[in-house]
């Protein structure tokens, strides 16, 4: 008589995934799954499922851990082939259930799988079984995921792939795919639901046009949770009437109440006139017991939209040149034969670059300087090509020139006709450098999965010192271009009164910063002792402290609370008014003899050290492991940190959307689609 024992922690993870188990000695009642250590009693499989020390008391029956069906339990009477039998053959939920036992499978096996556990890609092995339920509920996740269509079940290549992969499952409908869908958003939302409950969250929003021609808004949470992670989820993914103020922020606003989110922080919006509209109706909705700082700092503008905006105009001044490059490459991408003649002029001037020139889509402006970076390398071999290839001059219209000379901006309607020249090549380099400089920065600051509020001030710094640099520059096109850019730039960010304070704070909280690399960073941009510049710390100041505040009379009012409750259940001395505050009394008694231990939380960060600039240093890693000596603060910085500062999120939700709703999907109704999106 053989058995056969799996040990978890010595199997091969790269073996088969699956593994049979032979659990059984023979086909009696007496299946053994290990000797007793007490002497050579065996003990049935049976009791790793069963309550075997309700039957050692007494008990005659034992209930089914997993159907509730009561068993007869009296192992002399009855045996255990009952219950191995009731767990095999006939409980769908025992992870033993094996429906081929029915029709005379007698081998007894147990599959053994192997699971994924968690993110770090560890595995456990588990007991294996087939379960209709089950295979229904991994099909619509499928979809989910995979943006899968749900007549997918009804693909003859599917159907015959399911069929021999598990012939047990039975494919279920379309329309039942679609119902399981819904049911996964709808467990997925109740579980969401808990815990945003009493979470302060921060959010993003944004509106899209499908196919359908539908208006549709996206309302995004972000936030770092109680083990210091960033988080972030859909929340909303609706119609919207129109695009005006009132009826997105009456929208933001009912679906905050719906999900029972009542703590915002900021909320996150691009440039839009609309947006000022609806953060000015969720301020009025929001404030309460609730609000931070009476919603002052509610509204944070889209610092990628704002770089998008100085950029565009930027581009507009230079349309004609960047046109005439972009044609040029379009005519070399539009066929095989004209890139081959291409590439063998790039052989004859031996243009040495890996990068082939790539056309941009014309309302992405990096795209624009990535064909921009690209083509300016290859100037010689675009000449060439003009003079051999005839076609290229045509396409090009380069044989209409009215000689017309304009300083007017030019606007998209108008044609830009001939190929790029000596002057449009140079233009092209003076804009790269600028390009280069925005294009970084937006690239750093539109991570969803890491923390960029603490890197985004140090980033507008470098810009604003960059093209403070280059309008100082002798050659007065470079100079032209940058002066005309640092108007845009004050615009947006050199007002005062246009500034969200928490962008400075969040400098501030970070531990290798604090207060001195601010002053030093806003002495850069404004000069060494000016007005503003005063002006701008004694705010950040005034905010921090009114901040931190804010959280400890909230810790304090918590403290209070558990304090009377405790002090209701256990009565002592103090309670019949003879009681003391010695944690008071004791300040008051170091206050008078001159020690000063009445340093906030704040002020000791503050005093403290900076930290070294390490290339792997962890900010939110930071704060989890030194919340404890901060519990007050370390609250702030959980704030600011998982505040977003832009709306690329949002955005990349309507990049689901443009997949889940597309021309072959263009009939999902509006609760499918944000079900598919939201799950």
């Amino acid at each position: 008589m053989e058995r056969c024992q799996v040990d978890a922690q010595t199997v091969d993870v790269d073996a088969p995934q699956t593994i049979d188990v032979d659990l059984d000695v023979d086909e009696g009642d007496d299946e053994v799954v290990a000797d007793n250590k007490g002497g050579g009693h065996r003990v049935s499989w049976v009791w790793q499922h069963f309550d075997r020390d309700a039957v050692k008391k007494g008990a005659k029956k034992v209930k089914c851990p997993y159907c509730s069906t009561m068993m007869c339990a009296n192992s002399k009477k009855n045996g255990t082939s009952a219950m191995g039998n009731h767990l095999r053959l006939y409980c769908p939920t025992s992870p033993v259930y094996d429906p081929k036992g029915k029709v005379g499978d007698t081998k007894k096996q147990f599959v053994l799988s192997f699971k994924k556990v968690g993110d770090s890609g560890a595995t456990s092995l588990e007991v294996h079984s087939f379960s209709q339920e089950k295979c229904r509920n991994s099909l619509a996740r499928m979809c989910i995921k995979d943006n899968q269509p749900f007549s997918i079940v009804e693909d003859e290549g599917f159907r015959e792939y399911s069929r021999d992969f598990q012939p047990l499952f039975k494919l279920p409908s379309r329309w039942t795919v679609a119902r399981d869908c819904l049911q996964i958003y709808k467990e997925e939302m109740y579980k969401l639901k808990d815990v945003l409950k009493n979470q302060t969250v921060s959010i993003t929003t944004d509106t899209w046009t499908s196919i359908q021609n539908i208006n549709y808004s996206c309302l995004m949470v972000h936030w770092v949770d109680e083990t210091w992670v960033l988080r972030k989820k859909i929340l909303n993914f609706c119609p919207i009437a129109n695009h005006k103020g009132v009826t997105i922020g009456k929208l933001i606003y009912k679906c905050l109440q719906n999900w029972g989110v009542e703590k915002v922080f900021i909320v996150t919006v691009d440039n839009a006139s609309s947006n000022d509209g609806a953060i000015r109706y969720l301020a009025t909705m929001l404030r309460g017991p609730h609000a931070f700082l009476d919603c002052k700092y509610l509204h944070l503008r889209c610092c990628a939209h704002i770089i998008n905006l100085v950029v565009r105009d930027r581009l507009e001044e230079h349309f004609s040149s960047i046109t005439k490059i972009r044609n040029a490459v379009k005519y070399v991408r539009s066929s095989g034969a004209r890139f081959a003649t291409f590439l063998e002029c790039v052989e004859k001037v031996k243009i040495n670059c890996s990068k082939k020139p790539s056309l941009d889509v014309d309302t992405r402006w990096n795209s624009t300087f990535l064909m921009l970076e690209t083509a300016e390398k290859y100037e010689a071999a675009f000449d060439r090509l003009l003079a051999i290839d005839s076609g290229f001059k045509t396409f090009c219209g380069s044989e209409v020139d009215d000689g017309e000379v304009t300083t007017r901006k030019r606007r998209r309607s108008e044609k830009v006709v001939g190929t790029p020249d000596a002057d449009d090549w140079e233009v092209a380099r003076y804009f790269i450098d600028y390009l280069r400089i925005f294009y970084n920065v937006t690239k750093k600051i539109s991570g969803s999965k890491y923390v960029t509020t603490n890197i985004f001030f140090k980033e507008l710094v470098t810009m604003q010192a960059s093209i403070t640099r280059m309008c100082a520059s002798t050659d007065e096109k470079k100079k032209k271009m940058a002066k005309s850019m640092k108007e845009k730039y004050d615009k947006y960010w050199d007002n005062i009164e246009n500034m969200n304070f928490m962008l400075h704070i969040v400098v501030v909280l970070d531990p290798r910063n604090k207060m001195c690399y601010l002053e030093y960073c806003l002495e850069l941009i404004y000069g060494k002792n000016s007005t503003k510049t005063k002006t701008i710390l004694e705010r950040v100041n005034k905010t921090l402290e009114d901040l931190f505040q804010h959280f400890k009379n909230k810790t304090e009012r918590e403290r209070c609370e558990k304090t009377r409750s405790a002090s209701s259940s256990t009565p002592s001395y103090f309670d019949f008014g003879h009681g003391v505050d010695m944690e008071d009394d004791f300040e008051r008694f170091m206050e008078q003899h001159g020690h000063g231990v009445n340093k906030t939380e704040l002020e000791i960060y503050l005093s403290d050290g900076m930290e070294k600039r390490a290339e792997d240093f962890q900010i939110l890693g930071w704060w989890k492991s030194n919340s404890t000596k901060f519990p007050v603060l370390s609250e702030v910085a959980k704030l600011v940190l998982g505040m977003p500062i832009s709306t690329v999120a949002s955005e990349s939700a309507f990049s689901t959307g443009g997949r889940v709703i597309d021309e072959s999907r263009s009939s999902l109704t509006h609760v499918t689609a944000e079900a598919l999106i939201c799950a």
